[in-house]
């Protein structure tokens, strides 16, 4: 095929395509280094949603050197979750304390945990995408400069890391070099990481096993699940042994927690789910709220979102890869339908547990470049779907730095 054969937006891709693509994700890499450290000193502490509870688990590893248990002194409603993210936090503690010094380390950790999963959405969209350099640039952005993503990863929470080990996990299935076993092996190792570190990424777990069994890749499903199996069953057992359930739930509910539950309606749950790929006010327990102006802004991130889902099939269809991009609509599909079946049973579940979905909405929102007829106009929309999530960054900077309580938070 030649030059003028090649479909719009590949021409002149290669190695030098190839060098700049890795030279502006790792510039993004370390815009969220940066914005997501200036979120560190930035956000109160205990602003964030279950921080104060993350951080009591934190205290307790750090103190107890056991597990703790819903109901027992000390231990709050978080007390349930899984403890690998607990027990690295808890060494960070014991190197720089229990007070701010430790408190800020714990939370440096976890933009740590952004830079990499930033750099693990980079990889699956240059997988999904190759020689779509704009739409795999503006992609990563939305992962990287995302107003929502850094607040919560600079705060104490667990999200973060099982997102990590959970996107590795679709990376390696994703491999077709080497021995089947040993790829199996390694996903079935980071599959148990991703659910130790969080349950809610037990449905990203399910999507990527689907995807293999359907593509008849049967050793490497087989020995995922030999190494899943054992390596975080026991704490499936433990709280079948201590509350009763899978999850633990039912030790919060005994315990007397409860909380209010969402709007139900296909517009409330669109809305929140344009929240938390967005804007960090319900995170942040709503102390500012955004203007129309900026509403609007974030609501284009949502047409944005679904011009790109149209312009995959639409415009992408000679340059898509077929297995990464099933592999991040299914998991993307499943890790929706979890969060949405347990809406539907009435527990109050926010948006960011289906955050399974984030490689798939990130490769949505760089395929509406895949619109621009010309290589040069598909970067000047890939700059501007940049731009509007830096307006979004700067704005809810602004907003914390006009919060008048800085101390929510005893440390």
């Amino acid at each position: 095929m030649s030059a003028r054969e090649a479909p719009t937006g590949i021409r002149g891709s290669g190695r030098g395509t190839d060098r700049r693509t890795a030279i502006d994700v790792a510039v993004l890499c370390a815009a969220t280094a940066a914005l997501g450290a200036f979120a560190v000193f930035l956000v109160p502490a205990g602003l964030p949603y279950d921080e104060p509870a993350h951080w009591s688990n934190v205290l307790y590893l750090a103190h107890h050197r056991t597990l703790p248990v819903v109901g027992d002194p000390g231990v709050t409603y978080e007390g349930q979750q899984a403890p690998a993210y607990y027990a690295v936090a808890a060494l960070l503690v014991g190197a720089f304390g229990s007070g701010s010094a430790g408190f800020i380390a714990v939370r440096l950790f976890g933009v740590l945990g952004a830079v990499l999963m930033t750099w693990l959405v980079a990889r699956l969209l240059g997988r999904a995408l190759p020689g779509r350099p704009a739409a795999i640039v503006s992609g990563t952005a939305f992962v990287a400069l995302n107003p929502m993503l850094l607040v919560m990863s600079a705060s104490v929470q667990n999200d973060t890391w099982s997102l990590v080990a959970g996107f590795a996990a679709m990376l390696v299935a994703l491999g077709t070099g080497g021995s089947p076993w040993i790829r199996g092996a390694a996903l079935g190792l980071l599959a148990a990481l991703a659910i130790l570190v969080k349950i809610t990424t037990a449905p990203l777990v399910v999507g990527v096993l689907v995807v293999l069994l359907v593509r008849a890749r049967w050793r490497e499903a087989a020995t995922a699940a030999l190494v899943l199996v054992p390596g975080c069953g026991w704490w499936v057992l433990r709280n079948l042994s201590l509350y009763g359930d899978l999850t633990g739930q039912a030790g919060v509910d005994a315990a007397g927690y409860r909380f209010a539950g969402g709007g139900a309606t296909p517009f409330a749950l669109a809305r929140e789910a344009l929240t938390y790929l967005t804007l960090p006010d319900e995170y942040l327990r709503n102390v500012f709220a955004a203007p129309t102006a900026i509403d609007a802004l974030a609501v284009l991130v949502g047409v944005i979102l679904v011009a790109g889902a149209i312009a995959l099939p639409a415009r992408g269809r000679r340059s898509v890869r077929g297995l990464p991009v099933a592999l991040l609509a299914v998991v993307g599909a499943v890790s929706v339908a979890a969060w949405l079946a347990q809406v539907s049973l009435g527990w109050h579940v926010a948006f960011r547990t289906a955050y399974g979905a984030l490689p798939l909405a990130a490769l949505a929102y760089g395929s509406a470049t895949l619109w621009a007829r010309g290589r040069r106009t598909g970067w000047i929309l890939c700059a501007l779907s940049v731009l509007l999530l830096l307006v979004l960054c700067g704005w809810t900077g602004l907003q914390l730095i006009a919060v008048s309580d800085r101390v929510m938070l005893r440390i």
